[in-house]
């Protein structure tokens, strides 16, 4: 009966990975800050959007929303520098509650009529068993032989206690996890069980209507990009997230309030504050850098939609500054 228990939890381990990583699943690993790579419900900045004619040196007119009063936003626009069609840049949540997710009615018209949906990753290329495998420990070791004890306890207990795996299970199957993968389980059970996508839904309107889809990297670099956070820095994370769960959730909370204003430089400040700089280094800024020749080829003759988290767009090494170095004008505009 024990090892029909652990098959059977070894599949409920692979559909909630596959289920927690629907989306890029590339997430900050200190659970307060993995909101800068999930989704959450926009309370609009009022703003009337009006819309201006511009003509570009090749004499193709087009059409530019009128920019936001502010840099508080989580959509821009993309146009200058010889463009020829403007595009547009969004900040997603990976996942999100059900209850939270929205989609303006301005992003949901931009991406439409868009010609290319960009996101991290193309979603259809995903290998989640290569996944799967990355999230165990190495040598068959278990995630006890990495902790004292009195650490060790306190981890079954929580994961019993809070997010509803028996210690048995634990110990058997979930206890073969990197540090880092058990902290995903963490955040997905704050999230809550209805769970919603943005880039999924954003994949299926491309679908749709017939648009390209592409991703700014390959599976196999984001997996590269997993590999390089040392297990120590992941099992630092993930006791700090389970010691002090009620600080760190009551902080989330007060990112998915700045979230749902748009208050973008809340969002950079408290990132760049609380991240590790080695690891912000490594997971956003240099990926960021690696990412604009290739907007820049995708945007040159068409209009794309960029899809990517939050987490990549502010600041000085932020997307939206990283553009506007190569000589494009990048606005907030309104999201409905």
């Amino acid at each position: 009966m024990g090892s029909a228990t652990i098959i059977q939890d070894k599949i409920t381990i692979t559909i909630q990975i596959k289920a927690a990583f629907s989306g890029s699943f590339l997430y900050f690993y200190r659970m307060r800050n993995s909101i800068f790579f999930a989704g959450f419900m926009l309370l609009f900045i009022s703003c009337t959007s009006t819309q201006k004619t511009v003509q570009s040196n090749k004499e193709i007119s087009f059409l530019l929303d009128k920019p936001l009063q502010t840099n508080n936003s989580l959509f821009w626009q993309i146009s200058g520098n010889g463009l020829t069609k403007p595009s547009f840049l969004f900040g997603t949540i990976h996942i999100i509650s059900q209850e939270d997710y929205f989609l303006g009615k301005n992003v949901l018209k931009k991406l439409q009529h868009s010609e290319e949906l960009i996101e991290e990753i193309d979603l259809n290329n995903m290998n989640i068993g290569e996944l799967t495998k990355l999230s165990v420990l190495e040598n068959g070791k278990f995630i006890k032989e990495y902790m004292n004890d009195t650490d060790y306890n306190i981890l079954k207990t929580f994961m019993e206690d809070t997010i509803g795996i028996k210690k048995f299970t634990f110990e058997n199957a979930y206890g073969r996890f990197k540090p880092f993968f058990i902290e995903q389980l963490i955040y997905i059970n704050y999230i809550g069980q209805n769970k919603e996508s943005y880039e999924e839904n954003f994949k299926k309107i491309a679908e749709d209507k017939k648009i390209p889809i592409s991703g700014l990297e390959s599976f196999e670099e984001q997996l590269r990009f997993l590999e390089d956070i040392p297990i120590e820095d992941q099992m630092k994370s993930m006791i700090i997230t389970i010691k002090n769960y009620t600080r760190e959730t009551q902080r989330l909370t007060q990112l998915i309030n700045d979230y749902k204003v748009q208050n973008l430089n809340a969002l950079t400040a408290s990132f760049e504050e609380d991240e590790d700089q080695i690891t912000k280094v490594k997971l956003v800024d240099k990926r960021n850098s690696k990412w604009i020749p290739k907007l820049k080829t995708s945007i040159q003759n068409k209009s794309c939609f960029i899809a990517v988290g939050a987490g990549h767009l502010g600041g000085e090494n932020g997307l939206i500054n990283l553009l506007r170095k190569q000589g494009y004008t990048v606005d907030p505009i309104s999201t409905n």
